[in-house]
């Protein structure tokens, strides 16, 4: 894409600060280094947030950035953060360590001020374009990184803490630089669209390159060996596909779909189903562990039913679960979920923040999806701009499929994504007239094709 100097002087720093963030909170957090601060530890990713808020707090003061009135998805997030910070410290938010207290400001505060940098700093498309690149570039690390942890290539695994940490969970697996495998696949995942988000503008030789980094980046998520990490990829994929091509593929997409779904099944069905994953795990236990779901739904039914409207308190649950793992009526052994938290994440909230937090949360993601699907079909934005709808939806399925199996609301990096992106989101949609990079389709170079007008290759 060739960026015009008029491009150049509207370049934010505020935006490669953000990106900064969490780029380095993912490689170079906690894990990579900290240092004693008093009741919070010094980390770098800690440092460049502490240095971008008062990079933005400068950049208003001298009028350079104009806050923006609040709209639906600021009070959606608000509401969300504001039930959080409630419910803490109206319960014990020194239990654990400081647990409860530690996750509000960690998954939740932090990712909220950068938010809020990002939704109302002034943005150009060179931002857009970097945003994308480095994002892509991010997922062929993360995936290069997997591969070579499932490979056993420790020596060529940097940093060197994803092989070396005393924490042996997911061991074996493509955990990345989170130590986890379903925060490493959600970042691989958004990579992913970013890279190919490139496809329309550039020319057959980079086309080339791109077909490579998203072929590395879909063996790096199957290198998770995490389902629901798969299920998202398909999933983002479909859609994707489904939305940019023309009206008459879509009838071949479906059929070429259900085609490869009905011969790949039985091939790989029952390896889909149970294989070993960690190394320290054999598959009989991965599949016994499997089985703990439908334990881990009764309980939370039954503190629902007990505390339905406002939950046992935000990370309460390791310490309010033990009255309800024992059920002497149904004789199902709850008692096997002890050492477990929730492993869905909008059951965690109905536990813990109850009705009233699970609802804030619905209406967080779903005011979101409307923003990102509002955002696609806006055709008086450029493709870069509307690009970042499809991004964002990616996101949000990311979460919530992956959600519907474990809590992702409290692994590493997710909520600092999630708002990130729906922060440009926001940006992209409330800019000023003056400041607004809307620019037409028709007045931007792009493919002559249909499919490639929507963001996507062609398929003749």
């Amino acid at each position: 894409m060739k960026i015009p100097i008029s491009e150049l002087q509207k370049f934010s720093p505020l935006h490669l600060a953000a990106l900064g963030v969490v780029l380095t909170g993912s490689v170079f957090g906690h894990d990579f280094f900290h240092a004693s601060g008093g009741p919070i530890p010094i980390t770098i990713d800690r440092l460049l947030l502490g240095g971008l808020l008062v990079l933005a707090a400068w950049s208003w003061l001298i009028n350079r950035e104009n806050l923006r009135s609040p709209n639906s998805m600021d009070v959606a997030i608000f509401g969300v953060v504001g039930i959080l910070f409630f419910s803490t410290f109206t319960h014990d938010y020194k239990f654990s360590n400081n647990l409860p207290l530690s996750r509000l400001l960690f998954f939740y505060l932090m990712p909220l001020a950068l938010y809020l940098v990002v939704r109302t700093a002034k943005m150009s498309r060179l931002d857009l374009a970097v945003v994308t690149f480095a994002l892509g570039g991010f997922g062929v690390y993360l995936a290069l990184t997997g591969i070579a942890e499932v490979k056993q290539f420790h020596s060529i695994v940097f940093p060197g803490y994803i092989v070396n940490s005393s924490t042996r969970e997911f061991f074996g697996r493509g955990r990345g630089p989170f130590l986890n495998p379903v925060s490493n696949g959600v970042f691989q995942v958004i990579g992913f669209c970013c890279i190919w988000f490139w496809w329309p503008r550039s020319s057959q030789r980079v086309r080339f390159l791109i077909l490579g980094a998203s072929a590395i980046v879909a063996i790096g998520i199957y290198a998770t060996l995490t389902r629901s990490v798969w299920m998202t990829l398909i999933l983002v994929s479909g859609v994707g596909m489904w939305l940019t091509t023309s009206q008459s593929q879509k009838g071949t997409l479906v059929i070429v779909g259900t085609l490869a779904a009905i011969l790949l099944f039985p091939v790989v069905g029952d390896k889909v189903l149970s294989f070993k994953r960690d190394k320290d795990v054999s598959a009989s236990q991965m599949s016994e562990s499997a089985q703990l779901r439908p334990l881990f739904f009764s309980v939370a039914m039954r503190m629902f039913e007990d505390r339905p409207m406002l939950g046992c308190g935000f990370g309460q649950y390791a310490r309010e679960k033990y009255p309800y793992l024992q059920d002497a009526y149904t004789g199902k052994q709850l008692s096997k979920t002890r050492g477990y938290l929730q492993h869905n994440v909008f059951l965690a909230y109905l536990t813990e923040l109850g009705l009233a937090g699970l609802m804030l949360l619905m209406v967080m993601l779903g005011v979101m999806a409307r923003s990102a699907w509002v955002l696609w079909l806006d055709q008086k934005k450029s493709l870069a701009h509307r690009q970042f709808g499809l991004l964002l939806g990616a996101m949000l399925l990311g979460y919530s499929v992956n959600g519907m199996f474990h809590d992702t609301s409290i692994m590493p990096m997710l909520n600092t994504l999630l708002f990130f992106i729906a922060g440009i989101v926001n940006n992209i949609q409330t800019a000023p007239a003056s400041e607004s990079e809307a620019i037409s389709e028709s007045a931007t170079t792009v493919p002559t094709h249909p499919s490639q007008r929507r963001g996507f290759p062609a398929t003749s």
